[in-house]
């Protein structure tokens, strides 16, 4: 069976690309009539989106929970990265860690796939690493579409929790050129960009290239040496010291080219360096770490029209990942690659009430010298360590994946009815099948989606190291959304319930462990509503509740080791457990804008988050991080000058409620203003 998948999905794929490459424009001819037909559930929605179905469509009728975050939206509210763009959405909540962001969706840490173009960002391995600030530049992005709610029956392994795909421009967007600058008091010196687009006869193009550098601010350093010989540590005496982080910066270019409608390419490249300080527990002691990340990615779409009720597509994409992570004076370097490979048939049936959508893919990732600790780094760095370094091991990886997937889709009136399943045979981890079922009711302005999917995720870098045969952690995810909409009103209530099998949780500090696999229970309700007063004023709004029931996280902790009688190594292990931590199980954001003149908009965003607790990993303590108010404004003015400008300011309540850090709390950033300018000719 294992054989036979694999040798199905290469034999298709090697025939995809035959028949692109001798039949490159046969069918074009058909392509409006193919196009009207395999569209047929688009609507007239500006909010279009491609994750629900592998197909644009609007994301009212999609099926799944769907929300498309617009070019407009990121400008108004002045968001410069992807995680603060979904800052505010309903479910996420984004936790700004001295290291970077992280995300919770609907309470489960590190759970949604991160798709930059349909192809993943970030780690594969690594999960709380997923290339969501500064390191992807928002300069080239059209919009970025959001779907909450497991993913992997179209997507794939670790599309657990929900899938965000963030879509660039293309040739068609933009015809000359776009550039503008960022200055702010929070990163001097800043950002600037520079698009250019062109559409001309049957080739469009597209190409953007972003830098930015950062002057660090972070807490100054007072560990400045530790790893010595690489046998024990630093000497007390040049241990210590005083000193900050380096700068921080960013190099990015993204570029695509198309033919038509059957051939585009594209690529991204990018050279960030991101350095900060982190601390110990107690915050007695203060080290700079460095993230410095060469990321690149190309890729081939090739799609022909077969008739006019069908056509086939093929993707392939080459990913590369090269990471060096530097802890004080010590670096481990990590490389990740991926090959992919992908046909889709999608052929429309019953006079156009159906949909059928068949697939195959395969994928080979490689990582190296991935390192997995084996001890609490932190509390190494105290003056009563004088002998002993953090043991640290290196993995090696390959896994082949060959998957086949189905989905169909039937209108019946006013209801729509769709079910799927995929099958994915992994060559180093253990074989799942995933699923999914819905119906969607549109009556009049209201629409009703009952949704239930199971999605599965790869295994954290830990588990690879200790368990290569460890049950992966599955997710059962129920979903039902009622919405309505009028001309100036759009509200919804969205009720879910996650049910996790085989749950396991990299802790966010090194060497801590892996809690023991278990069961966990997540559910809550989202509501939404976004209301326009008049022609100058719009308002809205949205709450996500959360609770949990489960068993608590559970380590193991290699707390100290020695050699006994016989000559043998016997580890003594330290039995710790706490509450499953899903962040703050209340969010609220309330947002508004307001037109002030034809060229002048003002856009204000409040967002509240209530209390959480953060865990000592080998000890039994916790440090409380209280409820807080974030407020963030920015002034817009568009087409009155040949510039466009915006005046930001951020976290103006100067809210110093303590958050989860990486080791310890931390702060969140202080009060911060800037400007941001751009002009196109």
């Amino acid at each position: 069976m294992i054989r036979l998948i694999r040798n199905i999905t290469g034999f298709f794929l090697i025939l995809m690309l035959i028949l692109s490459v001798l039949f490159p424009v046969s069918g074009i001819s058909g392509t409006a009539a193919a196009s009207d037909t395999l569209l047929m559930f688009v609507g007239e929605d500006l909010e279009v989106l491609s994750i629900a179905s592998r197909r644009r469509e609007a994301a009212w009728s999609a099926p799944a929970v769907a929300r498309v975050i617009t070019r407009s939206e990121m400008d108004n509210r002045n968001a410069r990265t992807i995680a603060q763009s979904l800052e505010g959405t309903p479910g996420f909540y984004v936790n700004q860690t001295e290291r970077g962001s992280r995300i919770y969706l609907r309470g489960i840490p590190d759970s949604a796939l991160f798709l930059f173009d349909t192809v993943p960002l970030g780690s594969g391995v690594i999960k709380s690493d997923k290339m969501i600030d500064f390191e992807t530049s928002l300069a080239s992005v059209k919009r970025i579409e959001v779907i909450r709610g497991t993913g992997s029956v179209l997507w794939g392994p670790d599309a657990f929790a929900g899938v965000v795909n963030v879509v660039p421009k293309t040739g068609q967007d933009l015809q000359g050129f776009e550039s503008g600058v960022i200055l702010s008091s929070e990163e001097y010196p800043g950002e600037v960009f520079l698009n250019h687009g062109m559409n001309r006869s049957d080739w469009s193009t597209f190409l953007s290239v972003t830098g930015r550098k950062d002057r660090n601010q972070d807490d100054p350093l007072n560990v400045v040496r530790f790893w010595n010989d690489g046998i024990t540590p630093e000497p007390l005496e040049t241990r210590y010291g005083t000193g900050s982080p380096d700068n921080s910066h960013v190099l990015s270019v993204y570029g695509n080219a198309a033919y038509r409608n059957w051939l585009t390419l594209s690529m991204r490249v990018s050279d960030s360096t991101h350095a900060y300080t982190v601390s110990d527990w107690d915050r007695n002691y203060f080290w700079e770490e460095r993230d410095d990340t060469r990321a690149q990615m190309y890729k081939m779409e090739m799609s022909r029209n077969l008739t006019p009720d069908s056509d086939i597509r093929f993707t392939g994409y080459y990913t590369r990942l090269d990471h060096d992570q530097t802890f004080v004076d010590r670096s481990f370097d990590r490389d990740e690659s991926s090959l992919f490979g992908e046909i889709i048939y999608d052929r429309s049936l019953f006079v156009s009430h159906g949909l059928l959508t068949l697939g195959a893919s395969w994928r080979r990732d490689r990582y190296d010298r991935v390192p997995v600790w084996g001890s609490f780094f932190p509390d190494l760095l105290q003056p009563a360590n004088l002998y002993f370094l953090p043991v640290v091991d290196s993995i090696d990886v390959k896994n082949d994946l060959g998957s086949v997937f189905a989905q169909y889709r039937h209108e019946l009136g006013y209801l729509e009815v769709w079910g799927g399943v995929r099958y994915d045979d992994h060559d180093r981890y253990e074989d799942r099948a995933s699923f999914n079922a819905g119906l969607a009711w549109n009556i009049n302005n209201y629409m009703f989606k009952l949704l239930y999917g199971t999605g599965y995720r790869t295994p954290f870098a830990r588990q690879l190291k200790e368990d290569l045969n460890h049950k992966l952690e599955k997710i059962s995810s129920l979903n039902a959304q009622l919405s309505w909409k009028s001309n100036d009103t759009q509200a919804s209530i969205t009720g879910f319930s996650n049910w996790i099998e085989d749950h396991v949780i990299e802790d966010r500090y090194a060497g801590a462990g892996l809690s023991t696999p278990n069961r966990q229970t997540l559910y809550g309700v989202e509501l939404e509503l976004d209301h326009r007063l008049n022609d100058r004023i719009s308002l809205g709004g949205n709450l996500t509740f959360l609770r949990n029931s489960g068993p608590n996280e559970r380590y193991f902790y290699n707390d100290y080791s020695f050699i006994d009688d016989d000559g043998n190594l016997v580890k003594n292990f330290l039995e710790l457990e706490h509450e499953y931590g899903l962040g703050p199980d209340l969010m609220a954001t309330l947002k508004g804008a307001w037109k002030m003149t034809q060229h002048v908009t003002l856009a204000s965003e409040l967002r509240y988050f209530s209390s959480q607790n953060l865990y000592y990993p080998i000890k039994d303590e916790l440090r409380s991080c209280g409820s807080a108010w974030v407020m963030d404004l920015n002034l817009h003015v568009r087409k009155l000058w040949p510039f466009d400008l915006s005046v930001f300011a951020t976290n103006v309540f100067d809210n110093d409620e303590v958050i989860p850090g990486v080791y310890s709390v931390t702060h969140p950033m202080p009060p911060a203003a800037g400007i941001t300018m751009g002009m196109s000719w």
